[in-house]
């Protein structure tokens, strides 16, 4: 039976200083859960977060604002400052895939949870978390990365991406620029997608069993698992050659948001 439990106290709950949340070993988690408080305390006030299996980071936002827009992608309970979540356990996959992102914590070391706090943060900053869980002690298995990666371009237009590291399965990218135009995506010279920011969008909406909710104002996504099936991932381990080409309208810079499948020690 799953439970939903109160976790230990956040240390550096503070202005200025990195807030972090140990989990205790033993079980597996699906979700997060975080309460926070402070006269004033906006989204703003947060930045990096970051999570951590044996001291290697597995996820990673850019800020508070950014973990917000990813849920929303999925559709998730709309995220506020006073209430938000981590997801590790995946609701838009297929039942029999939801909880592979799971974190069985058996055969792990240490799990923990950082967030920046920036210093205009007000002082009576307060924080609680809470977790989904189940008792049962499991292995870790596979875990669901999400990683940023920087990219400038100097032109407009068509530009590549090939940079990005090989091994894991793509299962989505989000290219975080507002004026991308289309996309393409290439495997070994194999074109595997093709398409519009608007057909990609309608795609997304109509997926199933999950549908997605487009970023269209912020991001152009890829998602490679519409179908909840993480067999469409993109496997990259067997590839030698794996490229992304949006066409950009401006020149300038883009984060590119990778959700992978990998091992712990993988890319």
């Amino acid at each position: 039976m799953r439970k939903t439990i109160n976790m230990p106290s956040l240390s550096g709950v503070v202005a200025g200083s990195l807030a972090a949340l140990t989990y205790k070993i033993g079980p597996t988690y699906f979700r997060t859960y975080f309460e926070c408080g402070g006269t004033g305390l906006a989204v703003a006030h947060f930045g990096r977060i970051y999570v951590n299996i044996n001291g290697k980071m597995v996820q990673t936002y850019k800020d508070l604002q950014r973990l917000f827009d990813i849920n929303g992608f999925y559709d998730r309970a709309v995220d506020t400052v006073n209430d938000f979540a981590l997801h590790f356990s995946r609701s838009e996959l297929d039942k029999m895939y939801r909880n592979a992102g799971g974190i069985g914590t058996m055969d792990v070391q240490t799990l923990d949870v950082q967030m920046e706090i920036l210093a205009t943060a007000p002082a009576d900053i307060s924080m609680k978390a809470y977790s989904e869980i189940d008792p049962v002690p499991q292995p870790l298995g596979v875990v669901y990365k999400i990683r940023e990666y920087p990219f400038s371009s100097a032109v407009a237009g068509q530009v590549e991406i090939d940079k990005l590291p090989r091994g894991p399965f793509y299962a989505a990218v989000h290219l975080f620029k507002s004026d991308v135009s289309d996309v393409e995506v290439e495997a070994d010279q194999v074109l595997q997608v093709k398409a519009t920011k608007g057909v990609l969008e309608r795609a997304q909406r109509d997926s199933s069993p999950v549908k997605r909710v487009p970023m269209t104002a912020k991001a152009t996504s890829l998602d490679f698992c519409l179908e909840g099936d993480i067999a469409q991932a993109i496997q990259t381990d067997i590839v030698q050659d794996f490229r992304i080409r949006p066409t950009l309208a401006t020149a300038g810079s883009m984060d590119v948001v990778a959700e992978t499948i990998d091992i712990l020690q993988g890319a």
